[in-house]
């Protein structure tokens, strides 16, 4: 069975969301099953009944997402996906049981599987579905011959349109997949949602209802299949919700239709089930209006409601508007409050104002936290990246993640993923050694890269950290005397920079020590595609580097570029606003503390000296005037006195 073209593109963006979200899936169980391959053969080849478990337990899953995308295809009518994915299970579920060994080549050939499976995925999304052409056939023969080794079988090929016949050895939850008859059963039958009346006068009517389970994906293609199901049985009649209501945002996954046919209320089950993610089957006497009146008393299973709902972005972007701009007349709110009292109104006003602007307050944090999302979400991309590149480059590298827990704005989150791309692929071709070169300088001949995130305040810190050479200095250095790009008193190659000068070089656009272009470097570019990103999302890049021993660079960003904190300043006849973030006090200038060193002025805090920046000056105003207040900011470990007129408050902006 196969959706029509109208339902076709209404589902084809949900189908490719899912789709990724299964691919990611078999991406990771693909690199642990390889890991766990490669342990195998560390220890000798010694098996043990843990590790056979663990592998089972890896190709249970391979399994379970490759059979979940095979049915979403079909009932999209996707043929190439669905081709692919067909010889993949077989292959898989040869190898559950047992008949194919998953050695390194078999391993390499499901990696190349994935790759074109993800491929037909977004050609299919885009209405490009071609199960002949070259490639699609190509590595769907692949699959098909080493499964015809093991098994005995013809090229797998011929099968793709059939019905599926491997035996099913998950639950209901996967037991999804579409079989031949309902492809004329759904082809054949009026628009769902219409009254159908071909049965007897003497058939009984009765009202099924079905709940999807609730972590089904794409509930309204699930719910075509369930109704193919039925209308094999008998006559399909009224379905509430309408089909039109599928795909929004609040349809759960529970419909009720009325059924007419001679079918018993067990085989009606049994066939609604046999559609796959289905959790419940009720199957009573009468119609439809008597199931719509039962829903409105509240007949429902206690604890099965909603838990989580997709929400387009752009209704968040807009959201998160109107929050901004209700937080500003908040503000404004309270401070016309203030001056009506103090002009004589009643203290009432002030009190609703108050509380208006708590539950504005309240709001603003949900909305808030409704964007943001684990940066899981990103790191997920990149465990396959780096399994590739290392491998390109004839390099071992144990990969590590940590901190996927934390969260970031929406918005940042869909803006990290180059400038991690790029630290990482710097890492693993300039960082990271080979194995010979590791063990000659004494170390393991795996190389640990590791992506970090943590929290700093109201900041996010992403690291991207390896256990490498180190940056060469002297190799940057000459570089960049090479393309002219250091001052006279640098231009020596020996001449010593600390971290903080050597990434301003490195984050010269063209600057690249590598002396052949490839495809992972070679081109300069990289650092300052990183630095520039990062300050345009108003954030610091930093690095930390010893030679010889690794390398760390570090991203800290805003945990959202929404709505943030500020202190406000006056400075000449101007208001300015200061990231909270960055304000680690305030307080009054002391004229005493004061002091000057090589022609820059200096404030003593506590027994530091810390750069002194009077902003009359920076912003052109004339000098004097009332300069007696001091904002002490950090950024990165550095500080600088900010010298400003007055202050005024802090504020949400």
């Amino acid at each position: 069975m196969s959706l029509s073209p109208t339902d076709t593109s209404r589902y084809a963006d949900l189908f490719r969301i899912e789709a990724r979200e299964h691919l990611a899936e078999l991406d990771a169980a693909l690199l642990a099953l390889e890991q766990a391959e490669r342990d195998a053969a560390d220890s000798g080849g010694a098996s043990d009944s843990a590790r056979n478990a663990e592998r089972d337990t890896h190709v249970a899953t391979l399994f379970r997402a490759v059979h979940t995308v095979k049915g979403m295809a079909a009932a999209m009518g996707y043929r190439a996906v669905e081709g692919i994915s067909h010889a993949l299970e077989s292959l898989l579920d040869r190898a559950r049981a047992g008949s194919v060994t998953l050695d390194g080549d078999a391993i390499a050939l499901l990696f190349d599987a994935t790759d074109a499976l993800s491929a037909a995925v977004g050609d299919s999304a885009q209405g490009i579905d071609d199960p002949e052409r070259a490639d699609v056939r190509a590595i769907v023969q692949r699959l098909a011959s080493v499964t015809s080794r093991a098994s005995g079988a013809d090229d797998l090929y011929a099968s793709v349109d059939t019905v599926d016949r491997t035996d099913n050895r998950t639950d209901n939850r996967t037991a999804n997949r579409p079989v031949a008859p309902l492809r004329t059963a759904y082809l054949e039958t009026p628009a769902y949602g219409s009254v159908i009346i071909s049965a007897n006068a003497h058939t009984e009517a009765r009202t099924v209802q079905v709940r999807l389970a609730p972590d089904c994906p794409l509930k309204g293609v699930r719910t075509l299949l369930v109704l193919a199901r039925l209308r094999a049985l008998g006559d399909v009649g009224t379905v509430r919700p309408p089909q039109e209501r599928w795909s929004d945002d609040d349809f759960d996954g529970t419909f009720t239709l009325l059924f007419r046919g001679d079918a018993t209320p067990e085989a009606i089950e049994a066939a609604a089930r046999a559609a796959g993610d289905v959790a419940r089957v009720d199957v009573r006497a009468g119609d439809v209006r008597n199931e719509r009146a039962a829903e409105r008393t509240g007949e429902r299973g206690a604890g099965e409601g909603l838990r989580h709902v997709r929400i387009d972005l752009r209704r968040l972007d807009t959201l998160v508007d109107l929050m901004g701009e209700l937080v500003i007349t908040r503000d404004r709110l309270l401070r016309e409050a203030e001056r009506a009292v103090e002009r004589g109104a009643d203290r009432s006003l002030a009190r609703a104002a108050h509380d208006t602007a708590r539950l504005v307050t309240a709001l603003q944090d949900e909305v808030l936290q409704a964007r943001m999302v684990p940066v899981g979400q990103v790191f997920d991309r990149f465990p396959r990246l780096v399994r590739d590149l290392a491998r390109d480059l004839g390099k071992d590298v144990q990969f590590v993640t940590e901190g996927r827990e934390i969260e970031l704005d929406r918005s940042l989150l869909d803006s990290i993923g180059d400038p991690i791309l790029h630290l990482l692929r710097n890492a693993l071709d300039h960082g990271l050694e080979t194995p010979e070169t590791r063990r000659a300088t004494g170390k393991g001949s795996t190389g640990r890269l590791l992506l970090r995130a943590a929290r700093d305040r109201a900041s996010v810190v992403l690291q991207v950290e390896d256990d490498g050479r180190g940056i060469d200095r002297r190799a940057v250095l000459q570089r960049a005397r090479e393309k002219g790009l250091l001052a006279q008193d640098e231009s020596e190659v020996g001449a010593t920079v600390d971290d903080d000068r050597l990434l301003q070089v490195l984050a010269y656009s063209g600057l690249s020590t590598a002396r052949a272009v490839t495809s992972v470097s070679g081109r300069g570019v990289g650092v300052d595609v990183v630095a520039t990103r990062v300050r345009a999302l108003g954030g610091v890049l930093s690095l930390e580097t010893i030679e010889g021993t690794g390398t760390v660079f570090t991203m800290r960003l805003p945990a959202t570029l929404a709505i943030t904190k500020a202190l406000l300043v006056e400075v000449g006849d101007g208001t300015y606003a200061i990231p909270a973030a960055h304000v680690v006090e305030a307080l009054e200038l002391d004229p005493a503390a004061r002091s000057e060193r090589g022609g820059r002025e200096y404030l003593e805090l506590r027994g530091e000296q810390v750069p002194v920046l009077r902003l009359r000056h920076r912003f052109g105003y004339a000098a004097g005037g009332g300069e007696g207040y001091v904002a002490i900011v950090e950024v990165s470990g550095r500080r600088c006195a900010l010298v400003v007129d007055a202050m005024i408050a802090q504020q949400d902006v």
